[in-house]
């Protein structure tokens, strides 16, 4: 029964393989198959993991497509609690940050945020103290805290390649990996004869000793969408455009010479090969002049087309398909508003990448296995994970904001005196709103110096302070 399961199982995956190369086979064709536009533009059918390592290890602009989304999740460490009291940590709060600290975790899952997006999926290898086979399964609650756990590693699809399958359809892990074959060797080292590898190391390894992580999952569990996938064409387009025009412009300074002979001159080949070697020697610099007797020299025109619209178009269609703004996917600024706006567009992707996928794919599967594991207590209520405010303000915003409500409140107030309209208190209130750390304490503080709108000394001092008077001299009109 077994036998026969897994023969429909394997003929279901190879039915399923053929058609999407039927489709991959109709991609680009128009006019019922008369035109193919990858033929004609070069762009490539079938894509496999190489393709999009190559492209991901050399060109800029497709690191960056890869790389910006895992870094902006991961940038702020999130925050995991099980409850409220912030002042003690309970057995799992704090047996979490040992862990975290001790292993570096949030790294390691960044970094494996990275490799999947590079292929369809990636692995994070967790190895533990004591447990030399990787081939067999851990058991539930075989470990007993965080110094169980000696490292982290994270691997790309390429190095972590899937040798089994779950067959069981009465398993709850039906459809999913079983055994991977992971090669610990890295990707590509190689010695300095450009010749082999420095080593050779792969493993069978259970799937309960690694995370899977896979972005952009559609029809299963398994296989994600590379980042780079729907971008590809894009890309080798951008290629084109910068390296054409990098020749263009190469060709175009170094501009070719006409030599003609006058009809009345006769040239021996030793002046001819003498001629050509001071032209030869001229075009690479080493010659300032070049001795033209008898004949006509002319510079030949070059034109150099400007490649910006054709850049700034393909970087556009390239943004629109990632979710990365071009502020942020150049890394350049293009004025104050955009700025705001790509950077506000951005911080709300992020912001849902890390409720949708980063915390229910990545981050609660490997802390539920460090509960399963007995590496971290089981909490007593259910934990929460709590991300940062991507669109807390910085220092800077902050200031500004301070400082126009500041010059508002002044050009309000009669005769430039904010303490007509408010007490010393509600002014700071105003201006600085949450920025100061103290100001729960501004009432108390009030009270002790006297500070409630009156006109003693200490009053009239910050009077002046807010009016900006340096010499101490009230604005005429203002008391």
């Amino acid at each position: 029964m077994q036998a026969r399961r897994q023969i429909r199982t394997n003929k279901r995956d190879q039915s399923d393989l053929m058609h999407r190369y039927q489709l991959s086979d109709r991609l680009g064709t128009q006019f019922n198959g008369k035109r193919d536009m990858y033929e004609v533009l070069g762009y490539k059918r079938r894509l496999r993991f190489q393709d999009y390592w190559n492209k991901y290890d050399r060109q800029d602009i497709a690191g960056r497509i890869v790389d910006a989304p895992a870094q902006g999740t991961w940038r702020n460490r999130p925050s995991i609690h099980e409850d409220d009291n912030k002042d003690e940590d309970t057995p799992f709060e704090s047996a979490w940050k040992t862990l975290e600290k001790k292993r570096s975790v949030i790294h390691y899952l960044e970094r494996a945020d990275r490799l999947a997006g590079i292929g369809h999926y990636s692995v994070l290898l967790i190895g533990v103290r004591g447990s030399t086979d990787l081939s067999e399964p851990l058991d539930p609650n075989s470990l007993t805290g965080p110094e169980d756990i000696i490292y982290l590693s994270a691997f790309s699809e390429k190095n972590a390649s899937i040798q089994q399958w779950e067959t069981d359809p009465t398993n709850e892990r039906f459809g999913l990996p079983k055994i991977y074959r992971i090669d610990f060797s890295g990707d590509d080292f190689h010695d300095q004869e450009g010749g082999t590898k420095f080593y050779s190391v792969s493993k069978n390894v259970h799937h309960s000793r690694v995370i899977h992580i896979a972005d952009g999952l559609l029809e299963d569990e398994v296989f994600g969408r590379p980042r780079l996938k729907r971008v590809m064409n894009l890309l080798n387009d951008l290629e084109k455009v910068v390296g054409g025009s990098a020749e263009m412009f190469w060709q175009g300074a170094y501009m070719g010479l006409n030599a003609n002979l006058n009809p009345d001159v006769q040239m021996t080949p030793d002046e001819a090969d003498r001629v050509e070697e001071e032209m030869t020697e001229w075009f690479h610099g080493l010659r300032r002049f070049i001795r033209t007797q008898g004949m006509e020299v002319k510079q030949l025109g070059g034109q150099v087309a400007e490649p910006k619209e054709s850049f700034e178009t393909i970087i556009s269609l390239i943004s629109g398909a990632t979710n990365i703004p071009k502020r942020i996917l150049l890394g350049s600024e293009r004025g104050e508003l955009a700025s705001n706006q790509d950077e506000g567009n951005w911080n709300s992707y992020l912001s849902d990448r890390q409720t949708t996928f980063a915390e229910p794919n990545v981050l609660r599967p490997f802390i539920d296995r460090m509960i399963w594991l007995g590496v971290l207590p089981a909490p007593q209520q259910r934990y929460e994970v709590e991300w940062p405010d991507l669109f807390a303000l910085n220092d800077k915003d902050k200031s500004d904001i301070s400082d126009k409500r500041a010059s508002a409140l002044q050009k309000a107030a009669p005769h430039n005196d904010v303490t007509m309209l408010m007490t010393p208190k509600q002014i700071v209130e105003y201006v600085f709103n949450d920025q100061v750390d103290y100001l729960d304490e501004t009432e108390e503080r009030a009270k002790d110096l006297d500070i409630d709108g009156g006109s003693d000394d200490v009053d009239d001092g910050f009077r002046q302070m807010v009016r900006g008077d340096r010499g101490g001299q009230a604005s005429q009109g203002t008391e």
